[in-house]
């Protein structure tokens, strides 16, 4: 299996930051304002830094309603013309869809720990992101709104149970690992599906494809993985065919 790039790519302060955040960080639909420039300035360093091969982050400006359709039963996003394009190239790297995954929710987290409220979105219109320059083999996997909520963040919506997404008993697994299959049960997913599931042996945390879902998912998944570690020494490896990534931690001395 292939080593991941996700290894040692963030410094300990920022995943440690990301790792608070992932408790508060919840899907916002409705905003109050756009970001300060102070938000947006951090926020424009961080797109430039939490990029993996084969990935870029664009923040842009254009009206909520050209970019972000209207669907039955879900509340309109409103309130911001802010948001930020994740966009990969397959040819740069084979497992750019997963790197976008991977940095644009590392995007969202560090957004959320500066207060500053998303909404990971995969179904948007794409004329509304076609002022974009974009390099040729490049493509707009997801956008997400950028603003201040309307609501104070709290946690996040209805997610699994511990239980129905490991293989096995989660509470008999060490801590490091339980911590880490707990910070997976948080992480979004497209429609809150949780497609995936994680097994443990030996040293090895397993996630692999539970259902159905893309790849973009499991990048959001795979951070949240690593991040559920703490400081605990480990390595991450791509898997092969239905498991997505393996994080091996080192014993304690």
């Amino acid at each position: 299996m292939d080593r991941c790039a996700l290894n040692g790519f963030f410094a300990p302060a920022q995943r440690e930051r990301w790792l608070d955040a992932v408790a508060q960080r919840r899907s916002v639909r409705a905003f109050l304002d756009v970001p300060t420039a102070e938000q947006l300035s951090a926020l424009h360093y961080a797109a430039a830094r939490v990029c993996l091969p084969g990935v870029r982050i664009i923040l842009g400006e254009a009206p909520s309603a050209l970019i972000f359709r209207k669907l039955p039963f879900v509340e309109q996003i409103s309130g911001t013309n802010r948001f930020a394009a994740i966009i990969a190239d397959p040819r740069k790297d084979p497992h750019a869809t997963l790197h976008a995954g991977i940095s644009g929710e590392a995007l969202i987290l560090e957004a959320s720990a500066l207060g500053v409220g998303t909404c990971w979105v995969m179904s948007f219109k794409r004329s509304g992101v076609a002022h974009l320059t974009l390099e040729e083999g490049e493509k707009v996997l997801a956008v997400t709104p950028l603003g201040l909520p309307a609501e104070k963040q709290g946690e996040g919506g209805k997610r699994k149970k511990l239980t129905e997404i490991c293989a096995g008993d989660p509470a008999q697994w060490p801590l490091w690992a339980y911590n880490a299959a707990e910070c997976v049960r948080r992480a979004p997913s497209a429609m809150n599906r949780q497609p995936w599931r994680l097994s443990y042996a030996g040293r090895t945390l397993m996630l692999s494809k539970g259902g159905l879902g893309a790849d973009l998912d499991f990048g959001i998944a795979a951070l949240h993985l690593t991040l559920g570690v703490g400081d605990r020494p480990h390595i991450l490896r791509w898997g092969e065919g239905r498991d997505i990534i393996s994080l091996v931690a080192e014993d304690e001395a």
